[in-house]
């Protein structure tokens, strides 16, 4: 059984890109996710979700960049690594089946940015792609 996610969001950084071992591309991002939050402020969160993408769909990813905003489904799954200081970390990430741009523009040609909010959950449970372990590459 798989847990399928779709999600709008706004990446926080340039993607990242590779090339797997059997020379499939390979691209990660990080994307902000408003949620609603009742002890937030303005009733909202984000929460930070990692993405993968593989062939196309990492070359599509690709393309983007920090601040822009996608739309992304596919299968949900945990990252499991361990901290420099030797604590098991997992964080959850989307492996991309479909990738949608939702870029904007400003009058002007002004790329529009975002506002950070306040985040229900802790820092500490952000990781960093530093510590970034591939996901099964069959898929």
């Amino acid at each position: 059984m798989t847990a399928q996610i779709s999600a709008y969001g706004r990446l926080v950084a340039d993607p990242q890109t590779r090339t797997t071992a059997n020379g499939k591309s390979m691209a990660m991002a990080r994307l902000a996710v408003a949620l609603p939050c009742h002890t937030a402020q303005n009733n909202e969160a984000t929460y930070w979700l990692g993405v993968v993408a593989f062939g196309p769909q990492a070359d599509t990813l690709a393309k983007h960049q920090k601040g822009d905003m996608i739309s992304i489904a596919g299968n949900m799954q945990l990252n499991h690594w361990s901290s420099q200081d030797g604590v098991q970390k997992e964080q959850p990430q989307v492996i991309a089946e479909s990738i949608i741009s939702a870029r904007t523009s400003r009058p002007g040609g002004r790329k529009t940015t975002s506002n950070p909010q306040q985040s229900c959950l802790p820092r500490s449970a952000v990781p960093g792609w530093e510590h970034y372990q591939p996901p099964f590459e069959g898929g």
